[in-house]
Parts: C-alpha cells; structure tokens; sequence
C-alpha cells in the first residue's frame, strides 16, 4: 500500500482492473426487486399496446398481361398496343387516388362503409379515403424487371373486408380501362371511316369534273361535226340546183338546135339524110356512145326543160344528199352525251371510290367490343390472411421481458452504483 492509498483508504483496490462476476451477481440478487418491477412493468405496458393497437391485415393480388388480350384490339386501324405499355397504363390508374374515390363512388356497399367510417373520425370522405385507403394501397412490381407477376395490396384493419375491396378494386378499374380502350378503339375506326368517305367525295368531285369536260368535249365534236354536215348538205343542194340550171341552159341549148335543124320529134343521124339518098353515105359519121341533145326533138326537149325548171322550186334530193341528211338526223340524239348527263350515280365507274366504300364495310363490321379485350390475367386473387400484419401477441410479450429484464438490470446498476459513490463521498470526507 502506498502513501497516498494509505491517505485514501477507498481508493484501495486492485491495480489490474479485473471484474468479479461474484460481484456482479451478488449486486443483482441484492436488487431483484428493480429487475421485477421493470419486467412486471414492461410486460404490463406490453398488454395494453397489444389491447389498444388495432391489429391490420394486407392482402394482396397479382396479376399478369393476358398473351393474347389484345389481338382483336390491335386489328383496328391505328391502334397497336403492347401488353408493356396497357399495364402500364392500368397500373397508373390503380394508383390513382381519383380513381379509387370514383370507384368507391361506383359502389354504394364501400361508399357507406367509408362514409361512416369517416363519420365516425369526425373527418371528410376524401380525407378519410386518402388516410385509411389510398395510402395503404401499394403496386409492387418484380425484383427482376420484365419477369413475374405485379402484386397490387392493401394494408386494413380487421373490421374491413379488405381482400374482396382488393378483387372489386382491380376488376372494376380493369373493365373501366377497357371501356377507354374500346372508346379509342371506336374513335381511331370512326376517324378512318371518316377518311375514306373524305377520299370517297374527292374521288366523286373529281369524276364528275372530269364527265363534265367529257360532256363539254363531246358536245363541243357534236356541234362542229353537225356544221360540218349543214355545210356538206348545203353544198350538195346548191351543186344540184346549179346542176339543174346548167341542164335547163343545155336543154334550152338544145332546144333552139332542134328547131333550126326541124327536129321535132325524137330522131337519128340517119334519118337526116336527102331522100333517095344511099344509106352507105353516113356510114363514116361517128355519133360515139351517145347522141347530142338535140336529136331529142323540140318537143321532148321543151317538156324536160319544163320538168327541169319546176324542180328547181323543191328541195334537191340526190344519195349524197340523203346520206348526209341520215347522218345529221343520227346526230339529233347523242346517246353517249345524253347517258353521261342523265347519270344518277357515277360511283359504279370509279374504281377507287368502290374500293373506299368496301373497305368502309369492312371497317365497320370490325368493330371491337370490351368482351374481346382482356388486359390482364388474375394469377392470384386477394383472400384475407390467417395472422395480421406486424409482431404477434407472444413476440411482444417476449421482447417486454426481455426489454423490461434489461431495464431492470441496467437500474440496479445505477442504484448500486449510486450507492458506491455516497460510500466514496463519506470515506473522502
């Protein structure tokens, strides 16, 4: 012992700073007493958070797209969903809270649970919904991206039948989707429709300008071709009556011919000859194939020229004259011209708008209903589990012991070592 361990008594102790266990455990049966009441204490404030915290439960459904949901859908003109991209979107409204309050707004049976619920806390339905609805609701996706099925849960209180909210929650917001989806559907067909009778119009407009020109053309050939006849005709009649005139001056011609000559009746060559006169003497006259007016005779002359000159009043009638007169008679009635202006429908000769018109038949025979779309496939429905979410009773219990044991050693400590320190105080002193 030292001079100053001497001076200091209770400072006395050993230098290698070991701990006896005995002390230990002597200190700690001496303050059993603090370990009980700690442990009685804890296990008590144990019962009554298990007795006033409300047990919840989670249930959960998964799902996965449906491989061929949306084949029908996809026939439409303009649409080309993935099953990606309609999970994706479906999942953005199960996670939306308007969508959650308008299906509770849907369901008159959740509708008066929340409401009174809601009541009951003294707070709004949509405060009420967000707290005990919305934000119990979680998606969760696969650990691994792009393979396994997405859960949709719900954190609830016992009273709640959370797990057939879950299944009503998931189908009803499905079949709303996929009314959107059939409305898409429905407005990307009625654009196209409305597409091809634009398309159709155009075609008909255009054709009916181009039967007009048709018309425009051809009325334009019929009139120059029927002058072209007026004038041949005219041409014709005024060739016979010049004709006509150029006989009478013949015939007239002829006339005075015959009277100098004493022709009076029709005669030959031969019979001009002196009486007695031998026949052989008029062998060498060549007459060649015909005979001149004259030899007519007055008398038949002055009668044709008499015909001749009646006729000059009436109109020419000669085979080119009819044939031209037949021509323009055919040309009164254009046929082709009248056809193409007394057309009701010019749709059966555009080959491109009967094709727009089938294609619009098709069209709308291939409408899509929402019995054909199927977004995603329920693997598991949600059902209410056998234990609530969080510790059990026992757990509790067990960790209050075990806190409430320490605490209580941890304070016999303290006291003891309180304790020491007054003893130090008074040795000091």
């Amino acid at each position: 012992m030292t001079a100053h361990d001497s001076q200091f008594p209770a400072l006395s102790y050993r230098r290698d700073d070991e701990i006896d266990l005995r002390d230990i455990a002597l200190m700690l049966l001496d303050g059993w007493k603090w370990i009980l009441g700690s442990v009685a204490t804890a296990v008590v404030l144990a019962l009554v958070f298990v007795a006033v915290s409300p047990q919840s439960f989670r249930a959960s459904t998964s799902y996965t797209p449906a491989p061929e949901g949306l084949r029908q859908l996809n026939q439409m003109p303009g649409i080309d969903y993935s099953a990606a991209t309609t999970q994706a979107e479906l999942e953005l409204k199960l996670g939306s809270f308007g969508n959650l309050r308008d299906f509770i707004g849907a369901h008159p049976e959740w509708q008066s649970i929340a409401q009174a619920e809601a009541d009951e806390q003294g707070v709004t339905l949509d405060e009420h919904l967000r707290l005990h609805y919305f934000d119990k609701l979680k998606i969760s996706l696969p650990a691994k991206e792009g393979t396994g099925p997405h859960q949709l849960s719900l954190e609830y209180p016992e009273s709640r039948k959370g797990a057939a909210l879950l299944n009503d929650y998931l189908a009803w917001t499905e079949a709303r989707y996929t009314q959107t989806l059939v409305q898409r559907a429905s407005r990307a067909l009625e654009t196209a429709v409305t597409r091809n009778s634009e398309k159709m119009q155009a075609h008909l407009d255009a054709y009916q300008d181009s039967v007009n020109a048709e018309i425009t053309r051809l009325e334009e050939q019929h009139d120059i071709h029927l002058a072209e006849l007026d004038d041949q005709l005219q041409a014709e009649k005024n060739a016979e009556h010049k004709s006509r005139l150029e006989r009478i001056r013949t015939l007239t011609q002829s006339e005075a011919i015959a009277q100098r000559l004493g022709i009076a009746k029709p005669t030959s060559p031969l019979e001009l000859g002196d009486e007695g006169q031998p026949l052989s003497d008029y062998d060498d006259i060549s007459i060649g194939t015909s005979l001149p007016l004259y030899f007519m005779g007055t008398q038949a002359l002055a009668a044709e020229k008499e015909v001749v000159e009646q006729s000059l009043e009436e109109d020419a009638s000669t085979p080119a004259i009819r044939d031209i007169e037949k021509k323009i008679a055919q040309l009164q009635h254009e046929r082709r011209i009248e056809a193409l202006q007394h057309r009701d429908d010019d749709s059966p000769f555009i080959e491109a708008y009967n094709q727009l018109r089938q294609e619009n038949t098709l069209l709308r025979a291939n409408r899509v209903a929402a019995t054909d779309i199927d977004v995603v496939e329920v693997v598991n429905l949600a059902y209410r589990p056998n234990r609530p979410e969080g510790p059990g009773k026992a757990l509790v219990l067990a960790l209050a012991i075990v806190l409430g044991g320490m605490l209580g050693v941890m304070l016999v400590m303290c006291v003891s070592f309180g304790r020491s320190l007054k003893r130090y105080r008074v040795q000091r002193t």
